[in-house]
């Protein structure tokens, strides 16, 4: 893809922007002018669970949930001035020169290890610049722990306003990757690909590629609804996940004698040679984690027929069977996610519904009638959010509507 370009729509119509401007003036005084706005959305994964870092395809959409980061260039010479609109109102100062080689001990723990991951990150390469001596405010309406990728938002649009030199799609992705790795959170960078991206997209984590798509939805719409059970990713079972599959593909390759790259070029009768007979290759756990993999490739491709044919029944259903496998085969589900899932499906014009993200809490994505979103609100505020107290808690529903590309303006 070609290097991002100056904002075709108006940022300054982005809800966070105004939060973010307050912020800065509050942070920086009144004389603060940001020069620099960029925005980046977070997004849903709708298909293909787990399978980025498998070297698998991904079908994921950027959402109408997005991260504003404002900036001007009139700070201390070697400092980068920060402050967060969401989280605090104290203002932090980072010094590039100092950080060096920064990487986090744990997991983030604020904001502010994000923002010193992108600059450790930008640093680390002799090819990006940094923009520096200036004072930056960002805010984001991208629910944090939802599973819908608040720090890849935050990350990207973080690079496209700290880096000065144009970046192509390929580059702003690993940056951003990069700045979340050091930040202590392990990802692909599938959530990143469709923030950059925007829109819905087919995204191959071989190749790291990604394929526009453009489906219709008429009158169905995807909806998240908060679990209540906190997650993140680094505290989640994605490492050990991530290890599975490097076991997996060390093991199908000097069985199959011959290299496999990813364990998602691995099909059905591959799965056999390595899991049948009295002494098979994989042991049940690893059996397991194959067992979605493969499954799950086999969804992606029928889920690609099932979008351009605008045959949402048979996507709905090819939704739950992932969310069956992830919560089975992958382990990767909480079983009160799984409780909310199964009530969901309860509602009357639901097409499907799956734990979404790395696992371990989060949200549950659902394909659904449009018009059906109040009789759902309804039902789980009466039903599962009652259970755990959370009937009167707000924005535990929300339907989501693709976004546009992540971008960048000078003003």
């Amino acid at each position: 893809m070609a290097p991002l370009v100056a904002a075709v729509s108006d940022i300054q119509r982005e809800p966070a922007y105004a939060r973010a401007l307050t912020a800065g003036r509050t942070a920086f005084g009144s004389a603060w002018r940001p020069t620099v706005q960029s925005v980046a959305s977070g997004r849903i994964e709708l298909l293909g669970n787990h399978l980025d870092y498998n070297g698998g395809p991904v079908l994921a959409a950027a959402i109408d949930r997005r991260v504003v980061v404002l900036l001007d260039e009139a700070g201390d010479a070697d400092s980068i001035h920060v402050c967060s609109a969401d989280t605090s109102s104290d203002t932090f100062v980072l010094s590039p020169t100092n950080l060096g080689d920064w990487q986090n001990a744990g997991s983030p723990r604020e904001p502010a290890d994000y923002v010193r991951g992108l600059i450790a990150a930008a640093r680390s390469r002799e090819e990006h610049s940094l923009r520096r001596g200036v004072r930056l405010a960002f805010a984001g309406d991208v629910p944090i722990g939802f599973g819908v990728s608040s720090s890849a938002a935050l990350c990207v649009a973080l690079t496209l306003a700290l880096v000065p030199n144009p970046l192509t799609f390929t580059e702003t992705v690993l940056l951003a990757q990069e700045a979340e790795h050091r930040a202590g959170t392990p990802c692909g960078t599938m959530d990143q690909s469709a923030s950059v991206a925007g829109g819905v997209i087919r995204y191959d984590g071989a190749s790291l590629t990604v394929e526009q798509l453009h489906p219709d939805l008429g009158d169905y719409v995807f909806v998240v609804a908060d679990s209540g059970v906190d997650r993140a990713l680094g505290a989640s079972a994605y490492p050990t996940r991530v290890k599975e599959a490097n076991r997996i593909r060390s093991l199908a390759g000097s069985a199959l004698r011959h290299p496999v790259e990813h364990p998602a070029q691995l099909d059905a009768s591959s799965f056999e040679r390595l899991t049948a007979g009295a002494d098979p290759v994989l042991d049940p756990t690893l059996t397991a984690r194959l067992r979605h993999i493969v499954t799950e490739t086999e969804r992606v491709a029928a889920g690609m027929t099932a979008l351009r044919e605008a045959d949402w029944r048979r996507f709905g259903t090819l939704m739950t069977a992932s969310g069956r496998s992830s919560a089975g085969d992958y382990d990767i589900s909480h079983p009160q996610v799984e409780e909310l899932v199964a009530e969901i499906q309860r509602v009357d014009g639901v097409l499907g519904s799956r734990m979404m993200g790395g696992g371990g809490g989060g949200t549950a994505l659902t394909l659904m009638r449009r018009d059906r979103i109040e009789m759902l609100e309804t039902a789980l505020r009466a039903g599962y959010y009652a259970r755990y107290g959370m009937e009167d808690r707000p924005g535990v529903i929300q339907p989501c509507a693709f976004a546009g590309p992540a971008q960048i303006k000078t003003v």
